[in-house]
């Protein structure tokens, strides 16, 4: 027996019913179902940051700079220079937490009506908020574990209860020997994770002494100092790091503040991840860092640029290969200097300035090519 049953009135729809079985009418669609659930954990490259500080006068500046570099997935390790090197703390970061998110609506089967229609673009939209609020909860815990293992470091008290340590414990040759033994347990321990993504800060005032040939092993070096160094001081420190096989150096004093020395930190634990490449090369004479009339035009451009108060430049020079190793490790310097000279003079403060000086390494084209004779300019600014 065939019975009628009306919905919704007498403008209502009528489907016919036989048995149990329901009869699609033609134009008819299947309902819309969801995919399956997708989990999603937030990307956390590893990293390493390894600190060795000369004494407690140091404290604050550290913990400040733990705090504001912090990452899911980071190795770090604080040290004070001494013979042995004591200690203060090793700790790993924790991982990002990883959330199931809900599947998504997959598309109804065969023809839709409007109202069908509407209704799948109702329940994507319902999916896409569901996600971005997952994701934003995921990120929320993620800061929060962060926050909570920092304060469970308890840095500040740890390093203020250090005493200062012997003068030759605080040499550039102790401390990267400090931060190199460090390492290389963290490798033994966990194997090459990290990468490029390998930083060291040492707190010290010795510039002077020169640490063993590949010590470094492609490590970025920070070398803070409480005084302001010259120029000689900090372009021969960082001979010496690059000697010792670091692949990046920069030799800063007071004057760089603690938001531009993280920006810096940051980028180079990142790799890539805040680094904006602000300048085509400005090009040098043979064996000489006077700036021509096209470099000045091209590092004006700049200058609207660093006025941003969060901005750090990185003013990298280079040299071609003719020359000893060392005249072209003080020329490129040299080089640097001289941008920043120029941007100073257009009222860039010196502690927006990072000079950093890489002698005839990463060449653009053949050893003696004039390419080579160049200062590039890279500002980081904080994440």
């Amino acid at each position: 027996m065939r019975k009628i049953v009306k919905y919704g009135g007498a403008a209502g729809l009528a489907f016919a019913l036989g048995g149990c079985g329901m009869l699609s009418a033609p134009g008819t669609a299947t309902a819309p179902a969801a995919g399956p659930p997708v989990s999603f954990t937030q990307k956390a490259l590893p990293s390493a940051l390894v600190v060795v500080l000369d004494g407690p006068a140091a404290g604050p500046a550290i913990s400040g700079l733990v705090n504001a570099t912090a990452r899911p997935g980071e190795e770090l390790t604080v040290l004070q220079a001494g013979a042995p090197p004591k200690v203060i703390l090793s700790s790993a970061s924790p991982q990002p937490a990883t959330v199931v998110l809900p599947g998504k609506p997959t598309a109804p089967r065969g023809d839709q009506t409007s109202y069908q229609a509407a209704q799948y673009a109702n329940r994507l939209k319902h999916w896409g908020t569901e996600v971005t609020e997952d994701k934003s909860a995921e990120a929320a815990q993620v800061r929060d574990s962060l926050a909570t293992w920092l304060r469970g470091l308890s840095l500040p008290a740890k390093i203020g209860r250090l005493a200062d340590p012997s003068g030759s414990a605080t040499s550039l040759v102790a401390e990267s020997a400090a931060a190199t033994s460090a390492l290389a347990g963290l490798a033994e321990e966990r194997g090459n994770v990290f990468g490029s993504r390998r930083v060291v800060l040492l707190y010290t005032d010795d510039l002077a002494s020169r640490p063993p040939a590949g010590e470094l092993a492609g490590d970025t070096v920070f070398v803070i100092t409480s005084s302001l160094p010259s120029a000689a001081a900090a372009s021969a420190a960082q001979v010496n790091l690059l000697a010792a096989g670091a692949a990046q150096v920069a030799v800063v004093g007071p004057e760089v503040t603690g938001p531009q020395l993280a920006a810096l930190v940051s980028a180079s634990l990142d790799k890539g991840g805040t680094h904006e490449s602000a300048s085509a090369p400005v090009l040098f004479a043979n064996d000489s860092a006077a700036l021509s009339a096209r470099a000045v035009d091209q590092l004006a451009t700049l200058v609207p640029q660093l006025r941003d108060a969060s901005a750090v430049a990185v003013i990298n020079g280079f040299a071609s290969t003719p020359g000893s190793a060392l005249a072209n490790y003080a020329l490129s310097y040299s080089r640097a200097t001289a941008v920043a000279s120029f941007l100073e003079s257009r009222g860039i403060p010196a502690s927006a300035l990072i000079i950093v000086g890489h002698g005839a390494g990463d060449l653009v084209a053949a050893g003696s090519s004039g390419a080579n004779r160049r200062v590039t300019v890279v500002i980081e600014r904080p994440s």
